[in-house]
């Protein structure tokens, strides 16, 4: 069936949805027939009062007969029983419903005595309605005029499938594939009547024509899919706010195992970076943009209706319990009309996850499983053995000969760091070595699989499934597992009471390795990128062989195999998410809503460090260290809504009101021991205790809420929001908060100027503007803290013991941070919809940022917690649908682009900058009037080649030809820390989304590709792999040796004095020499689907059958020399972002998967 309108994101899928079920709805009416010993005519004006959804043919029959007194005859080798379909009527005549529900399943009846016989179609030269067989009281009237034409939509496309009955009867056709149906009538007189889903009927007068051609307006009203908002739902076209809506087809091939994944390139103005490739790791997601810095930037995320906390975590996603098959669809809120009413927790968007529930019908089982394989999708370009060698000889010969030594001296006649060792003096003889990252990394398998069975009546509706995932990472003995099980239930108790139940138990299991940061505490990616290549993993007697036995700045680099495979870090999760809810209708507009929920959640981790290990630079054998940590919390709610709804001529009012009540409480507990006498047995037990500790949380917030939607006419559309919030969180002072908003809307499309203007289907403007809350800091941050301390009493040296003292300042006037945000959007629908336009302008800015504040000493603080800083975010969301093919090839178009820009208004009472440090001092820097993060150091300007270069210009003291030649920035003709300026920004110019999805007969296929374009990357682990010092394996380069042999023009001279030019080596000092470009693009998803036809899935007993061949990440194009241009081993932190130091790369997935029905 060919269709043409269409909208936004998921609009296309619920028109798919609702033809359907309008078609199987009109296919089930007409089966519903009995015959007795009456005329034919009385049996056939029976009336039918039925309500099925999605049962087999079969079933439908069976409760027509019971509740019509008719009996049907067929055979049921000829007529296919098992086939699904879906009635409504409602005192409807049973010749109507048979005509409906039979004519589209190629079934004819007529009365036979007292039986109503049903029999396959014959094939007619016209779609005639088939004569039925004159009986007794059944009188057919000759039919003498034909009347013939063809039925387009109002772009010249031929629509199929289009009802054509004569008016008052129920005699007609449907159009055939091209549009074009025939049809014979009583005479002139008749009025013939043109109906199809999502279309406006036309009723058109035959007259004395025989050739009669419809064009079908679109009915735009009727294709406004239902969105979620907070605390209820809305028609898209009545929406004031800016929502973003992703459904479940758009994610159901995905294989993430998060629901944050599914949402990467989807949504304008949502920015999604795959951080880390760690099993279950986290993702950051920002909505438009960044706007804190001392408390949280993630979304507030509800599950169907609870908010749930997200606290973004490098190794562990708390998202990752939810399984994403299980998700109806995603809304998420942007601007302050949508989110004012989640008022603090709304400011930096929210995230409104529905989980699919039962449908009325037939018990129904979906089977869904699918596995693959997962590779790195880069390796770097490191040094082999050969070349590794020779960098060694070179970077201590040059070393040597800076201090006059000679070249060719022995090792007895050098001191330690200009020795080169005795393996590596003849590089010709080493050849390739070992790749370590070829070591460490493996192609590693995925799997998921699930059961889901749903069904119900009218009454009672449930979906209850069972899910098993399980990712073994690409890094060796890192992979995440989970169980998870879900239990929908949906009951009418009566005409005015409906309760419901939604559960989520699961299990989850990560063994994340110690993957990220520095290679002295053992992490895997950067000892495999800075081990040397001429070592083997296993030495001739099949020990791990390590770099901390060769000395000469080797010394402190472990084998990456062995760490990644000896260390114990396991993480178990159980967890239990649910919420029950009744309502009750007061009055047939007046509901009343309770909604109970809970999030249940005991989590451990156990970690061991056996004595096989060394760390912190100390060779093995060292002493064990364990540790257990548990962490156990519950957060529960309780909402109080009412709903109210009124409707008055051209009036449409919508008001909800409510109270709610949240509380969280948590208790943690961890203990450590250490000197095990052996690695055998890993319980602590077994070792010496040497700290434990317990510590417990909790918050609470009350609130009360309110909305109104006003719409006049569906033209002119009013919201007006408020919350009114109270937190634990805050001082004394500053308990309770308000949090207004307002909007307004106007449907030009409905204005009679434009109406009949076609090519415009829609056209909106909207606009809104108010305030939110950002709560997300520390349970005490008010308050004024204690903490242990030591003292001493008594002379002569006295005893120490313990006791406590202050710690913080207490601050009764700590509050969230604001946020208040104008946002003016358009929407365009164009050609019946088939290209609509969302846009959007947002200005947002976030104040009273909670920041550390310097105190006097005098006061025995260094710092105090306090409300003061400014951020603005400001741009433009762009998102793009078309459909440009709607044949037997169809073929959807989905592009967004989003332009955001952070700015830094205010920090402090003095303004000074804030700098953030990562592994270096001073690696950040944040200031007024630049963005959040920015990278901090010495701009690079070239390469010095000569002495007289140097005392030209700018230098530092141990500047010498063939280093690095810095900016002079403050221009005072010399070089110092002074002259550090911002080098960069990981924040994009721009990002974009561009999906494709097309179909043809059963096959499917859909391409995302997901771009950033402006931000770079800090990429640290240059320090080591490309200081030029020859202290660790690094990146192939073409160094400078001399003004004749410069190089590449930007690798310096390698030399393995650090410590003798500390002002100007690569590895001591962030410059521009660590910044890279961090733009990529990437086509991020391909899913390649075919339906199996339906004659063969039914022949072994299925109700449908696809298979699909899935990839993720199969292509990126970038010019960042690291793994992923996504990187953030910092994490969230938006003070330290966009650094690279050994980060865990993503993987290149592809998956077969099988989706069949049962």
């Amino acid at each position: 069936m060919k269709k043409h309108l269409y909208s936004k994101h998921g609009t296309l899928f619920t028109i798919m949805r609702v033809t359907f079920y309008q078609l199987v709805c009109v296919s089930f009416l007409s089966a519903m027939a009995y015959a007795h010993t009456t005329p034919a005519q009385e049996l056939l004006n029976r009336g039918v009062t039925l309500k099925l959804t999605n049962v087999a043919l079969k079933e439908a029959l069976s409760q027509l007969e019971k509740s019509t007194q008719v009996r049907f005859a067929y055979s049921s080798d000829l007529i296919r029983l098992s086939q699904p379909v879906s009635v409504e009527a409602n005192q409807e005549r049973l010749a109507s419903v048979l005509d409906r529900l039979l004519t589209p399943l190629q079934i004819e009846y007529r009365v036979v005595n007292n039986q109503i016989l049903l029999a396959k179609a014959r094939k007619r030269t016209s779609a005639q309605v088939p004569e039925r067989e004159e009986q007794p009281g059944f009188f057919v009237q000759p039919l003498d005029v034909t009347i013939g034409g063809k039925v387009i939509s109002a772009d010249n496309e031929p629509l199929p499938g289009v009802s054509v009955v004569i008016k008052g009867t129920t005699r007609g056709t449907t159009t055939d594939a091209e549009g074009t149906y025939q049809l014979s009538v009583p005479d002139q007189n008749t009025t013939l009547v043109f109906s199809f889903v999502g279309y406006i009927s036309q009723e058109v007068a035959v007259g004395n024509r025989t050739q009669l051609n419809v064009t079908l307006a679109a009915d735009v009203k009727a294709l406004n899919e239902v969105v979620v908002v907070g605390y209820g739902t809305q028609k898209r076209a009545d929406i004031t706010g800016s929502v973003s809506s992703v459904s479940a087809k758009d994610i159901q091939s995905i294989p993430t195992p998060s629901l944050d994944g599914a949402l990467a390139g989807k949504m304008p103005g949502v920015h999604v970076s795959q951080t880390t490739g760690t099993p279950g790791g986290g993702l950051t997601v920002r909505v438009r943009g960044t706007g804190s810095i001392g408390a949280g930037n993630e979304p507030l995320y509800v599950i169907d209706g609870f908010p749930v906390t997200a606290n973004y975590n490098q190794n562990n996603n708390p998202l990752n319990s939810i399984n994403p098959n299980d998700i109806e669809s995603i809304e998420v809120l942007k601007d302050a009309s949508a989110t004012a009413i989640y008022g603090s927790r709304g400011s930096n968007g929210v995230v409104i996850i529905t989980t699919k529930s039962g449908k009325s019908g037939k018990m129904k089982v979906d089977i869904d499983t699918y596995a693959g394989v997962q590779n790195v999708t880069k390796y770097m370009d490191l040094m082999n053995a050969r070349e590794f060698a020779q960098y060694i000889i070179d970077s201590r010969n040059n070393a040597w000969v800076d201090i006059g030594g000679n070249p060719s001296a022995p090792n007895s006649q050098r001191s330690a760091i200009y020795q080169i060792l005795p393996a590596l003096q003849n590089p010709e003889a080493l050849g390739e070595g070992t790749n370590w990252q070829k070591e460490i990394f493996r192609t590693a398998p995925m799997q998921n699989l699930q059961a889901t069975v749903s069904g119900g009546t009218d009454n009672v509706k449930y979906l209850v499934s069972g899910n098993y995932f399980r990712q073994d990472g690409v890094v060796i003995n890192s992979d995440f597992e989970r169980y998870a099980l879900r239990i929908n239930l949906e009951a009418n108790a009566s005409r005015r009471f409906k309760v419901g139940v939604n559960l989520t138990p699961a299990y989850t299991v990560s063994n994340p390795t110690l993957s990220e940061g520095h290679w002295s505490s053992g992490a895997v990616v950067l000892s495999a990128l800075t081990l040397a290549p001429h070592l083997p993993v296993y030495d001739e007697n099949g020990k791990y062989t390590t770099g901390r036995a060769l000395g000469n700045g080797f010394s402190s680099i472990s084998n990456p195999v062995k760490q990644a495979r000896e260390r114990t870090d396991r993480i178990t999760d159980l967890r239990l998410l649910g919420t029950v809810y009744g309502e009750y209708k007061i009055l047939d507009n007046l509901t009343y809503k309770l909604l109970v929920g809970t999030d249940l959640l005991a989590s451990n981790r156990k970690t061991y460090r056996p004595s096989t290990l060394g760390t912190d630079g100390n060779p093995p054998p060292t002493i064990p260290v364990g540790g257990y940590t548990t962490d156990d919390s519950y957060n529960w709610l309780v909402e109080h809504t009412l709903n109210y709804s009124f409707s008055r001529d051209n009036h449409q009012l919508d008001a909800l009101g409510g109270f709610t009540a949240q509380r969280a409480y948590s208790h943690s507990s961890s203990i450590s021991s250490t000197n095990f006498p052996n690695d055998l047995v890993e319980t602590l037990n077994a070792g010496l205790v040497t700290s434990a500790s317990t510590s417990a949380s909790e918050w609470s917030l009350l609130s009360y809420l309110a909305r109104v939607n006003y719409s006049y006419m569906s033209k002119y559309l009013l919201t007006g929001t408020i919350r009114r919030d109270g937190s634990s969180r805050f001082g004394t002072n500053n308990k309770w908060g308000v949090f207004p908003s307002v909007s307004a809307g106007w449907r030009i499309s409905e204005e009679a100027f434009l109406k009949s203007f076609t090519p415009i289907s829609e056209l909106k403007l909207r606009a809104s503007y108010g305030f939110t809350g950002n709560n997300f800091i520390g349970n005490y941050d008010h308050v004024g803290l204690l903490t242990t301390r030591n003292y001493v009493f008594g002379g002569s040296g006295g005893a120490v013991v313990n006791g406590i003292a202050p710690n913080s300042i207490s601050n009764p006037d700590l509050s969230w941070e604001r946020n208040r945000q104008l946002d003016i959007g358009l929407e365009l629908g164009l050609f019946q919809n088939r290209v609509f336009l969302v846009a959007d302008f947002y200005n947002k800015i976030t104040s009273d940022l909670l920041l550390n504040v310097p105190t006097p000493s005098i006061t025995g603080y260094t710092s105090a917690r306090q409300n003061i800083g400014k951020v603005q975010n400001q741009g433009w969301e762009l998102g793009l649908t078309t459909r440009n093919l709607n044949r037997e090839l169809k073929w959807t178009t989905d592009f967004n682009i989003s332009i955001n820009r952070n700015k830094v208004l205010a920090l402090g009472p003095s303004g000074e900058p804030i700098f953030g440090n990562y592994e270096l001092s001073n690696s950040h820097i944040t200031e007024i009037g630049k963005p959040l993060g920015n990278f901090y150091g010495y701009e690079v300007i070239g390469i010095f080649q000569t002495q007289e270069e140097i005392d030209n210009n700018p230098s530092f003291a141990d500047s010498r030809p063939g280093h690095f030649r810095f900016r002079d920035v403050n221009g005072d003709g010399v070089l110092s820390i002074l002259d550090r300026t911002i080098l960069g920004n990981p924040l994009p110019n721009f990002i974009f989304g561009l999906t494709n999805t097309l179909s043809y007969k059963g096959f499917d296929l859909n391409v995302l590709i997901q771009g950033v374009q402006g931000g770079e990357i800090m990429h640290l682990g240059r320090r080591f792999y490309a200081n030029y010092a020859g202290t660790a394996n690094g990146l192939r380069h073409n160094a400078w040796k001399s003004p004749q042999e410069p190089g590449d023009g930007k690798t310096p001279r390698v030399n393995r004095d650090l410590s003798r030019y500390s002002s100007s080596n690569a590895s001591a000092n962030i410059s521009s020499d660590h910044i890279e470009d961090g733009s990529f693009v990437r086509v991020r998803n391909i899913s390649l689907g075919y339906n199996l036809p339906t004659g063969l899935v039914n022949k072994i007993s299925l109700t449908n059958a696809r298979v699909y061949l899935n990839m993720v990440n199969p292509i990126t194009w970038t010019k960042y020399s690291g793994y992923n241009p996504e990187v953030s081993v910092a994490g969230a932190n938006p003070l330290t972002p966009g650094v690279d130091y050994g980060g865990y790369p993503i993987a290149r997935t592809i998956t077969l998967g099988l989706n069949i029905g049962l």
